[in-house]
């Protein structure tokens, strides 16, 4: 009994021995796809960082890299299957980013991508929420410039507060402005306030206006579009009339309107 119990069990060992090792064998060319397939994707998608550029100005960003972090994406996808959804990535930051530049005024996003903001300069504040109404109606993000008594008077009014960029004339107004949004803001020269100095200290970086369209807003925007550029557009009656076919033939040119935060990522 004792004989046919030991070749029983040996028998059992072998057949678990065969089938074990076949499924080692799928495991691993099942892992092996999944390599090739991370590798592949990585060829087709990764890119480097390219570089902005820096002028008397200030600084044109970059566009940061992206790779395929393939140890991360092979540990997500083993035994299952190559999926897209679980690629995951390491950015290649730019020299000229936001977080290294502080000290120097940003005059534009990079120009690599078909990107562009545009920003509404409010000063009275009759017109602005029409013109964002005319702009959500196309799904389209415009971005908001005001000094702190403008912010207070209108915050409630606002429904994305991430859109909203500084003006002032003192560190006591940027102080204030930065308590009643509690978020990322971007601080941008409109005077002779050096505004520079009080927002690298509170590691706030600065935008300096380099296109600004008081009146003929559509005739303006056709001569100054460009990939990357922040158009500051006066409060108006008269730009309130043409926001919408301004922003129409923005679009209708293959350019995309960006909040300012994707505009400088």
């Amino acid at each position: 009994m004792n004989k046919y119990l030991k070749c029983f069990l040996i028998f059992l060992m072998a057949i678990f021995s065969f089938y074990w090792t076949n499924r080692v064998i799928e495991l691993s060319e099942k892992n092996n796809v999944i390599l090739a397939s991370i590798n592949k994707y990585a060829n087709d998608f990764d890119y480097k960082c390219r570089e902005g550029s820096i002028t008397e100005d200030g600084i044109i960003l970059g566009l940061s890299g992206l790779n395929v972090d393939k140890d991360k994406s092979y540990s997500n996808m083993k035994g299952i299957g190559f999926k897209k959804e679980l690629i995951e990535y390491k950015e290649n930051e730019c020299i000229l980013n936001k977080k290294n530049n502080y000290d120097k005024y940003i005059i534009r996003g990079n120009e690599y991508s078909k990107n562009v903001a545009l920003v509404i300069d409010v000063d009275t504040g009759l017109y602005f929420k029409k013109m964002l109404k005319i702009s959500n109606n196309k799904n389209v993000e415009l971005n908001i410039l005001m000094n702190y008594n403008t912010l207070n008077k209108y915050v409630d009014d606002i429904e994305n507060h991430s859109n909203i960029l500084f003006k002032g004339n003192s560190k006591d107004e940027l102080n204030n402005f930065i308590k009643v949004l509690h978020n990322e803001i971007y601080c941008v020269k409109s005077n002779n306030y050096e505004i520079i100095d009080d927002c690298m200290k509170k590691k706030i970086n600065s935008i300096k206006i380099m296109n600004y369209i008081d009146n003929d807003l559509l005739i303006s925007t056709k001569k100054i579009l460009d990939k990357g550029v922040i158009i500051f557009i006066k409060e108006s009656n008269n730009n309130l009339n043409e926001i919408s076919a301004t922003i129409n033939y923005i679009l209708s040119k293959g350019y995309k309107i960006v909040s300012i935060n994707d505009l400088l990522l």
